[in-house]
């Protein structure tokens, strides 16, 4: 605990932050430690570096200052070599803790000194914020053939789907609460009006304020589906910032094309007269409709559910359920459009109630299952 009281009464003072007491207690450490204090007077020299002199100049003291310090850790360390090698294993496991020993301090030494060399030489005032600004990030991935639930920092629930990954702030502290999905979640976000709720998709960007709405934006997919069950939920396309946002009413999909420029199917005024808005394609959900029967959030309650859609698409969502490729090798038994729903069904059961609607045969080997005309 010693050896982390020194590097965060180092990171205080060097950003300025430090109590009398803090910067006391400090130089008593670095006084008692030969090694503390060629450590601290490098980093304090690199960070005092002047960042608004001709590029090169700067550059050129920064690498005198690094090698300044590489000689008195030569000086002061035994087995310098042995330590320098470690440099690139330490910075890659950056989210282990790495205060146990002092080989170890070297390698984090060594790091944030070519951090602070590679620094953009355009910023002076704002070195302390722009560190304070990194924040931790987590990363759910959830494999094919399986789905989780989760709770984000906010109390806001996650149902994550197969084949997905989602990736968000560790804390939720800051303006805005922000996530990036690639793949499908369904989601029911504690209403904040101080801190809007942000999905980060490939296409496009949802932002709502409590609501519920599922989200599927897989990214090698072309196009991505939002669907909201309550609430109101703004969209804005990514690739064009300045097209009027979206607003979506209670059971509305919307489906965005990546790549094509589809017909428009709203009749707003807003979507039917933007030229902009024109890969967007809104649609109303059934009427009288229980939400656990809507075919998009039907995987939340462990059912896989398809509406009016075409073989191949169904193809694609089973393949993620069951975890296995599917792959329809006839195109017109790509376009056959199909409606139902599955629950406890094996693959094989699933396959030999479809062939009641679509005329098709199939063989499985392995973990792959073709489609053949009949």
């Amino acid at each position: 605990m010693k050896e982390e009281g020194f590097w965060i009464l180092l990171s205080k003072k060097i950003a300025g932050e430090a109590t009398p007491e803090e910067l006391d207690l400090l130089e008593e450490m670095i006084m008692s430690n030969s090694e503390w204090k060629a450590t601290a007077e490098t980093l304090q020299e690199l960070w005092n570096s002047d960042p608004v002199k001709p590029v090169a100049e700067n550059i050129q003291k920064k690498e005198d200052a690094y090698l300044l310090h590489i000689s008195r850790l030569k000086e002061t360390v035994n087995d310098f070599d042995s330590a320098t090698e470690m440099e690139e294993a330490q910075v890659i496991s950056m989210r282990k803790p790495f205060y146990k020993n002092w080989i170890t301090y070297v390698a984090a030494a060594a790091a944030i000194v070519l951090v602070i060399m590679i620094y953009p030489l355009t910023s002076n005032k704002e070195k302390v914020q722009d560190i304070a600004a990194i924040k931790p990030l987590n990363e759910i991935t959830v494999n094919p053939g399986s789905r989780t639930k989760m709770q984000l920092p906010d109390g806001s629930q996650v149902w994550v789907n197969s084949g997905s990954k989602l990736t968000y702030d560790g804390n939720f502290n800051g303006a805005t609460r922000e996530v990036q999905l690639d793949g499908e979640a369904f989601f029911e976000v504690v209403k904040d009006a101080a801190h809007p709720f942000i999905v980060h998709t490939s296409g496009i960007d949802i932002k709502v304020l409590g609501t519920a709405f599922d989200v599927k934006a897989y990214n090698s997919e072309p196009t991505i589906e939002a669907t909201l069950i309550h609430g109101s939920i703004e969209v804005i396309n990514k690739s064009q910032p300045g097209t009027p946002k979206i607003m979506l009413k209670p059971h509305e999909k919307l489906v965005f094309n990546k790549f094509a420029i589809p017909d428009v199917k709203d009749q707003r005024a807003d979507i039917k007269t933007n030229p902009d808005a024109y890969s967007y394609n809104i649609k109303p959900l059934r009427e009288n409709i229980a939400d656990t029967s809507i075919a998009e959030t039907a995987w939340v309650y462990n059912r896989l559910s398809f509406e009016d859609e075409r073989f191949s698409d169904v193809a694609l969502k089973m393949g993620r359920w069951y975890n296995l490729k599917i792959s329809i090798e006839n195109e017109k038994l790509s376009n056959f459009r199909i409606s139902g729903s599955f629950v406890n069904e094996t693959v094989e059961e699933a396959l030999r109630d479809l062939q009641f609607l679509v005329p098709f045969n199939y063989s499985i080997k392995n973990n792959e299952i073709k489609i053949l005309k009949k």
